[in-house]
């Protein structure tokens, strides 16, 4: 047994450690075949902050070392591991939300012992995927799907994993409510998103948490009516308790609160003809709402009072962020959005007890195109522009043709000026250009002294296409990464 333990910690060690053939461990096997890794007895373990895994396997007596895969199913074309020869049985690499795993070890044989390599590769999938709760079959409609398999009763609190089938396309004609119940409609595979043509009167509205994650969404045949404004919006008729009457000690709304994030994380819409996300004109808050790796085509039939983000009637974000995103309309599209984001009626001190609370509104590394760009204005922000606690981030970002009644800077901060309380403005590293070539005066709103005034040269924003060759913009590696040469 003490032999055997410290086999395991020899090697344990994945770097070469100098030893000569006569000083290494005898195993005892010579001249035969070494035996395959038992892949049940393989570990994978999460490093505390959930970035990095250490991959684990039992000792094969009489190997000299072994041959390690690892890949994503998604991208096999890039190996995370690419067939190491390692010399312990323990590897640390990089881990990713969200991806399936494939790993493959081949025990090698030692020539100096006269042993060859095992016959066979180990083979062990693992995902780092939360668990699935149900996966939806691809090409149903999705009102129907959910109406004959509503969320359980007893789940209220809990988040539910639904998955699409990677590749496979799916319908929504009406408002699919989720209510209550906290939910993450994703696609099983990052590289291959499922898709949801949107029709008729579609729209996906919750009262709770909601994760949309690696779908993309068409809203080519959605009709846009008087009563039906946003893709994403609050539940028309909340039934959830209130903010006060959850925990009084600490909220002092008399909404809706959804305490846990809301995200949109690596989704692409198509056609969007409304708003992206719109309060349904009900007191609901999220107190988190994240916009992260999303292209937005922008396509509306008609001008929009309102704005691509629209909480003003009663709804309210308490810290919006768009990072490694685009939102675009193509130079030929003939109508606009007032706004990108117009927010009111609510302040972050009409929400919260304490004096110390605050609300964030953060644009980064993000790429917007012709947007706001008819007379338009990049936000409006009624009880929270002029606040204290009210935070401002806009970094490495490309506005071309953005916010023409007024330049970004200053309608990003609603005509609050730089000065009167610079520890709450962040800017860094953006473009604001206008559709004639030139640049906006940011007159005393955006004073960092790091805006880039050259044209960061998109390949072709009518095909969508926003790669940029701005060689101070490729530079300082600005806009969505996603257009980065």
């Amino acid at each position: 047994m003490a032999a055997v333990a410290f086999g395991a910690f020899f090697l344990g060690s994945c770097a070469k450690d100098g030893y000569d053939d006569d000083e290494r461990f005898n195993s005892g096997v010579n001249n035969t075949q070494v035996e395959a890794v038992k892949a049940d007895g393989i570990s994978i373990v999460a490093s505390a902050d959930g970035k990095t895994q250490t991959i684990t396997w039992p000792v094969v007596m009489g190997a000299g070392g072994y041959k390690v895969r690892l890949i994503d199913t998604g991208n096999p074309g890039e190996p995370i591991i690419n067939d190491s020869i390692v010399d312990g049985c323990t590897v640390t690499c990089s881990r990713v939300e969200d991806v399936n795993y494939q790993l493959t070890v081949l025990a090698l044989g030692d020539n100096a012992r006269g042993n060859s390599d095992a016959t066979e590769t180990t083979i062990k999938e693992f995902t780092t995927f939360t668990p699935t709760y149900r996966t939806i079959p691809a090409g149903v409609n999705l009102n129907d799907w959910f109406a004959e398999n509503p969320t359980p009763t007893d789940s209220v609190g809990v988040n539910l994993n639904y998955d699409l089938e990677a590749g496979a396309t799916y319908t929504l004609s009406q408002v699919l409510d989720f209510g209550v119940q906290a939910v993450t409609l994703r696609s099983n595979s990052k590289s291959n998103h499922g898709t949801i043509n949107y029709s008729g009167e579609a729209s996906i509205t919750f009262e709770a948490a909601f994760n949309l994650k690696y779908v993309d969404i068409d809203c080519s045949g959605m009709e846009v009516s008087s009563t039906n404004h946003g893709i994403f919006a609050f539940s028309k008729s909340p039934v959830g308790t209130t903010a006060k009457a959850i925990d009084a000690a600490t909220y002092k709304w008399e909404g809706q609160i959804i305490e846990t994030p809301v995200t949109f994380i690596n989704c692409n819409v198509k056609n969007l003809k409304s708003y992206f996300f719109w309060d349904n004109q009900q007191k609901v808050c999220a107190l988190t709402m994240l916009i992260d790796g999303c292209l937005v085509h922008m396509a509306p039939e008609k001008s929009f009072a309102g704005g691509v983000f629209w909480t003003n009637k009663g709804g309210h974000i308490n810290d919006l962020t768009v990072s490694n995103s685009t939102f675009y309309m193509k130079p030929s599209c003939e109508f606009d959005y007032k706004y990108f984001y117009q927010a009111g009626g609510v302040s972050a001190h009409e929400i919260f007890v304490s004096d110390a609370s605050t609300n964030t509104l953060t644009y980064k590394n993000s790429t917007f195109y012709h947007v706001t760009w008819n007379n338009g204005q990049w936000g409006n922000y009624n009880r929270m522009q002029g606040r204290t606690w009210s935070y401002w981030v806009m970094t490495d970002c490309i506005f071309y043709d953005c916010s023409t009644a007024g330049s970004v800077p200053r309608r990003f901060l609603h005509g609050q000026a730089y000065a009167s309380s610079p520890a709450n403005k962040t800017f860094n590293n953006n473009t604001y250009m206008k559709s004639d070539g030139t640049f906006q005066d940011p007159q005393n709103y955006d004073e960092s002294g790091t805006i880039i005034e050259e044209d960061p040269v998109f390949a072709n924003p009518e095909a969508g296409d926003f790669h940029i060759s701005g060689a101070t913009q490729v530079a300082r590696q600005t806009g969505d990464p996603r257009w980065l040469p």
